[in-house]
């Protein structure tokens, strides 16, 4: 029994070191994107936020696993693992919310102009339809 705890002990640092290793990769990435935010085009946007994502279900992977060991003794590295996490975690979320405030700030800038060049288009078709045929019709029921 106690042999049993001790490997699920191990077991779950392990399973906690790679955890805080896929965080720090997140974290790593998601500073470069956010760093380079503005300047980056939208598909390389698109490539980094899909390739996070990929770190990020291999993260969920892992704490799945993690919860599964449900015999180990929660020990003060255990904890500092956690703590660890957590700080990182918390730094990922802020990061995301600045990733996707900056891509909804260009959705919403783009639609914008492409809505005013398309009224634009609209009003200027509408003037020349109607300067155009005031022009030739003929009140024909004068006498």
């Amino acid at each position: 029994m106690f042999q049993n705890t001790l490997d699920e002990t191990n077991e779950l640092n392990s399973i906690l070191q790679d955890e805080l290793d896929s965080f720090s990769s997140v974290l790593q990435i998601s500073e470069k994107i956010v760093n380079q935010i503005d300047s980056l085009p939208i598909s390389m946007l698109t490539k980094m936020v899909n390739y996070r994502q990929e770190w990020i279900d291999k993260i969920q992977q892992l704490e799945a696993k993690r919860k599964a060991v449900k015999n180990a003794e929660e020990n003060s590295e255990i904890q500092k693992y956690m703590k660890k996490i957590s700080s990182l975690a918390e730094k990922l979320v802020k990061i995301d919310d600045k990733i996707y405030l900056n891509l909804q700030n260009r959705k919403l800038k783009y639609v914008q102009e492409h809505s005013a060049i398309s009224g634009e288009s609209n009003y200027n078709k509408k003037n020349k339809r109607s300067s155009s045929g005031s022009s030739s019709i003929v009140d024909i029921t004068q006498e």
